[in-house]
């Protein structure tokens, strides 16, 4: 399977650098006029610069698997992760982050066990379209709840949590209302806006274990028959999600931004053990939202942001047999560079 997943992260930044080819072009695409990019008395744009970023990023992540269909027994596994560092470069309409363990804090891995990630986000951020794709994986879970009988957690090494997805956005508002400043801030928002957006997105996420996902304490005191032991699960999911995004501007500099985007999806998943592979196909309704506050100005920019329904799975109306909810807290500070600045040919002087 990990041959299949690696052809389809090929095929997914292909698709996002062949759409983001269009993106620097998409204000004479559909006409032979050039017409203005963007309302200058809203915008401020800095995209001939190289915005760079460092950040911390931590991310409130749980898995909850109802073996018996039961929601009110469900075992919660969780990663053992701390505030990341990373960092993040934008120019034009591509940007690249990537995230990676902190060497100045450590959790406690005899406790908790020893958690490796991998943390990568692609943005195409155009005009009036945008893309992100994300690819994220954990190895090596704890179980928050149930615990052993001796108090302690169970620790399950070998497990995989592979995720891998595309979003992308439709601006209606793209004169007056800057993505890229609410997101990357590659561009500042100088007066109040706001916008209607569309945001369709493709969700892959795996979570594998060679010797089970479940501990045998958990088999035995849950009484879960071999026919309910999981070893293998995949989950495929497609939603489409209209929303609104609104950036309020305050003293010059200072915004809040929020966007939330309520929308369907539909879900397709398999789970799999020894003996038996189950598949299951329904629709759900989802909700994805984006907060942030921070100070922008022409070289330097601070801010936080919270982002709920990232890489989430959400609960199903009916009895459900895992889902996956992610919070993502981040503060970050950046400064912009002139890297790319062409040099002037001089006229030699007579």
């Amino acid at each position: 399977m990990l041959y299949n997943t690696r052809y389809t992260a090929v095929l997914c930044i292909g698709f996002l650098l062949l759409s983001a080819s269009l993106f620097a072009r998409q204000d004479t695409i559909f006409t032979q006029v050039p017409v203005a990019k963007f309302d200058t008395w809203y915008i401020a744009g800095y995209t001939d610069l190289l915005t760079t970023r460092l950040f911390l990023l931590y991310e409130n992540a749980a898995l909850t698997i109802n073996p018996l269909e039961n929601k009110n027994n469900g075992i919660v596994y969780r990663p053992n992760v701390n505030i990341r560092v990373g960092i993040a470069g934008f120019w034009k309409w591509f940007g690249l982050g990537l995230s990676l363990d902190n060497p100045f804090y450590k959790t406690d891995r005899n406790t908790y066990g020893s958690t490796s990630v991998l943390d990568l986000r692609v943005n195409a951020f155009g005009r009036f379209l945008a893309a992100e794709l994300f690819l994220q994986n954990f190895k090596s879970l704890y179980i928050s709840s149930p615990k052993t009988r001796k108090g302690s957690y169970y620790i399950i090494p070998d497990m995989h949590v592979f995720s891998l997805g595309l979003s992308g956005f439709w601006i209606a508002n793209e004169k007056r209302y800057s993505i890229r400043a609410a997101f990357i801030q590659n561009e500042q928002q100088k007066k109040s806006a706001g916008s209607f957006l569309v945001m369709p997105s493709f969700l892959y996420y795996r979570i594998t274990s060679d010797h089970g996902i479940i501990p045998d304490g958990i088999i035995s005191s849950y009484q879960i028959p071999a026919t309910g032991l999981i070893t293998r699960g995949e989950f495929y999911s497609v939603s489409l999600s209209p929303g609104y995004v609104y950036t309020l501007v305050f003293l010059k500099n200072f915004s809040i931004t929020g966007a939330i985007f309520p929308g369907l999806a539909a879900h397709f998943s398999t789970f799999s053990n020894e003996m038996l592979k189950n598949s299951d196909f329904e629709f759900a309704f989802q909700v994805n939202g984006r907060f942030a506050l921070g100070y922008n100005s022409d070289k330097w920019f601070l801010g936080g942001s919270y982002e709920t329904g990232f890489n989430e799975i959400p609960k199903k109306f009916s009895n459900t047999l895992f889902s996956y909810s992610v919070g993502q807290y981040r503060l970050w500070g950046g400064l912009r560079f002139n890297v790319f600045k062409k040099k002037r040919k001089t006229s030699p002087a007579y």
